[in-house]
């Protein structure tokens, strides 16, 4: 399967920077002195039972909730110093319930995503149109969002958030940009699953820095760069997909006892 490879100029280009962060919800501490660092063209799994905060350390560095404590970097700048709409050029973000209270039609939802990139009509009709190709969802464009099936709104709101980070001339480089995405495969089949997969490693090769919260280890780590898992209020693994998934460390992140299985290609595989 093909796994990130980007590019060795890229490999060391510092994106997002996280210095004793901690994550608090209500009266509940759930990261403490966090520290970690994201780089250009990395795909980076984030994984870890419920409740122990992937999502709320997603829209800590999303800029979409207030940092409780630590510093928080972005391209070298505080992430509270800058502005949503400048933010909105290099962060994007698909939430794990993306959806609209209204019966837009997936064209016009898409279009949304390039309203604060100056570009020509037909530049943009072009963008929406391979990225709704790449992702199969042209002969969605002209459905009411409401009328679509979950897997059908997931692939929408995936092409949103990427439609937002890509730039006009298409070979411009996508480094120095970040799209962060919380369980983007959740109600996907099998096809899509793996489309999506190829098409998220294809955008890391790129240069874009990719941050993915998912349960679903097997479907995410033959094609990561790198896994993080979160427990007892921190990091408790951060490697290749091959390192981070041990016997040890799962039974500590999951507390159970789950088996691992390896391929001749390395890869991982936990079960039951």
């Amino acid at each position: 399967m093909a796994r990130c490879n980007h590019a060795e100029s890229q490999k060391h280009e510092t994106l997002l920077t996280l210095i004793g962060v901690d994550v608090i919800r209500g009266k509940r501490q759930l990261l403490c002195n966090l520290n970690l660092v994201f780089n250009a063209g990395e795909f980076i799994a984030l994984a870890g039972e419920n409740g122990c905060g992937k999502s709320s350390l997603l829209t800590v560095i999303g800029g979409l909730a207030p940092l409780d404590k630590g510093t928080l970097l972005f391209n070298g700048e505080a992430l509270s110093e800058i502005g949503l709409r400048k933010l909105a050029n290099y962060r994007a973000v698909m939430a794990q319930s993306a959806s609209t209270p209204f019966g837009f039609v997936v064209d016009e939802i898409l279009q949304l995503a390039r309203h604060h990139i100056i570009e020509s009509p037909d530049n943009r009709h072009h963008i929406i149109g391979k990225i709704a190709e790449q992702f199969d969802i042209t002969h969605l464009l002209s459905r009411n969002i409401q009328t679509l099936s979950g897997g059908e709104r997931q692939r929408v709101f995936l092409s949103k958030a990427i439609l937002q980070l890509l730039p006009v001339n298409p070979k411009d480089s996508l480094v120095g940009k970040l799209l962060l995405l919380d369980e983007p495969t959740s109600a996907l089949d099998l096809r899509h699953q793996k489309l999506v997969m190829q098409q998220l490693v294809s955008l890391s090769n790129q240069g874009l820095c990719i941050v993915c919260v998912s349960h679903d280890l097997n479907l995410i780590s033959p094609y990561c760069s790198r896994m993080i898992l979160l427990a007892e209020q921190g990091c408790i693994a951060d490697d290749k997909p091959e390192n981070a998934l041990t016997i040890d460390t799962l039974a500590r992140c999951y507390h159970t006892q789950l088996n691992v299985i390896r391929n001749q290609e390395h890869d991982v595989f936990v079960t039951h």
